[in-house]
C-alpha cells in the first residue's frame, strides 16, 4: 500500500516497501544487515537515494508514470527542507507498520 506525500505543492505516490528496498540497496550497495544501523551514518546521497527509491515504487504501485530525478528532489529540498524529515517518518511508519502485522495462514492438514 502507497501513501501520497506532497513536495512542493505536487502530489506524489511513495511507497518504502520491499521493492523499493531491493533498489535503494542496489543503488548505494548497502546490505540487509546494514540498514539496521542506516540512520547512524546517513548522508544526503543516501537519503536523497532512499526518498527516490519510495517515490519511484509509489509511482508504480500506483500506476504512474514516474520521471522525477534526484537532482529534481535536490532542487525540491532547496525549496523545503523538511521533505527529507516527512518521507523518513513515512519510511519509518511503512516499515514499522509491515513488521507489525502477523502472517495468518492457515496450518497445513496431515497427508492421509
Amino acid at each position: 500500500m502507497f501513501e501520497y506525500i506532497e513536495i512542493n505543492g505536487k502530489k506524489m505516490p511513495i511507497k518504502f516497501g520491499f521493492n523499493a528496498l531491493r533498489y535503494f540497496s542496489r543503488e548505494t550497495g548497502i546490505t540487509i544487515n546494514q540498514m539496521e544501523n542506516l540512520g547512524d551514518a546517513m548522508t544526503f546521497d543516501i537519503a536523497l537515494v532512499l526518498i527516490i527509491a519510495g517515490l519511484r515504487e509509489g509511482a508504480r504501485a500506483a500506476k504512474e508514470d514516474f520521471s522525477y530525478t534526484i537532482d529534481e528532489l535536490g532542487d525540491d529540498l532547496d525549496i523545503d527542507m523538511t521533505i527529507i524529515e516527512r518521507c523518513m517518518t513515512l519510511f519509518t511508519e511503512q516499515l514499522s507498520g509491515n513488521q507489525d502485522k502477523k502472517v495468518k495462514g492457515k496450518k497445513a492438514k496431515p497427508k492421509k
